[in-house]
């Protein structure tokens, strides 16, 4: 990596935007749903620095969901069907705490280590109850933010997010980072790429500016 002027690196220009993202004035409703099993991991990370470039969480209502922790039961699907005659979700757990909070962001951040192509399991099934809520109410008119740590494929999550956000009028947004190297065979942690932290705040920092100007 080659090294900068001394003073002219990603800390301070991290720092002259974060003054930029502090005038912004719209509060803004956030919810982080986070994939990894592993606080304080490289999508973690991601999240944070995103949410700094927002604004940070002094000035933004910012909720926190971590699947691992929480009772989320399968989706039944069509054993059940309970949703389709409008009463939502008939399983009664911690999604009910989600379903408020999802409906009323105005960002939607995906913060998640990809394990074989995808998702972890535990967003898989937390993701896979919204099935009761799909309407444009709670998908319409978002910022859906992917933080993607990956090895070797990130394809299908980008694909997937794109199709939502087409179908409902939203936006769609991704940062993917690759957390390993297959030149050496070793995991890249995410505080050695200061570049990738300082692009998860910049996205954070350009939503927020549109989000001021619209």
């Amino acid at each position: 990596m080659r090294a900068g002027r001394s003073g002219d690196g990603p800390s301070r220009r991290m720092a002259t935007n974060r003054r930029s993202a502090e005038e912004a004035q719209d509060t803004m409703n956030v919810i982080v749903l986070h994939g990894s099993a592993r606080k304080g991991g490289d999508t973690d990370t991601l999240a944070e620095h995103f949410v700094r470039g927002l604004g940070g969480e002094e000035k933004h209502a910012v909720t926190h969901f971590r699947p691992i922790e929480m009772e989320i039961a399968h989706c039944r699907g069509e054993e059940c069907m309970g949703c389709s005659a409008g009463k939502g979700c008939v399983v009664q757990d911690d999604m009910q705490a989600v379903y408020p909070v999802f409906r009323d962001a105005d960002i939607v951040v995906m913060a998640t280590p990809m394990f074989w192509g995808y998702m972890t399991s535990q967003l898989k099934t937390l993701f896979d109850r919204f099935e009761a809520v799909v309407s444009p109410t709670y998908f319409g008119n978002k910022d859906f933010v992917l933080l993607i740590g990956y090895r070797h494929y990130y394809g299908s999550m980008v694909e997937w997010l794109d199709r939502i956000c087409e179908g409902f009028g939203s936006r769609s947004h991704a940062l993917l980072c690759q957390t390993f190297d297959p030149e050496t065979g070793q995991d890249v942690p995410i505080t050695e790429t200061p570049e990738r932290l300082e692009e998860a705040f910049d996205l954070g920092l350009r939503i927020a500016d549109a989000s001021t100007a619209s």
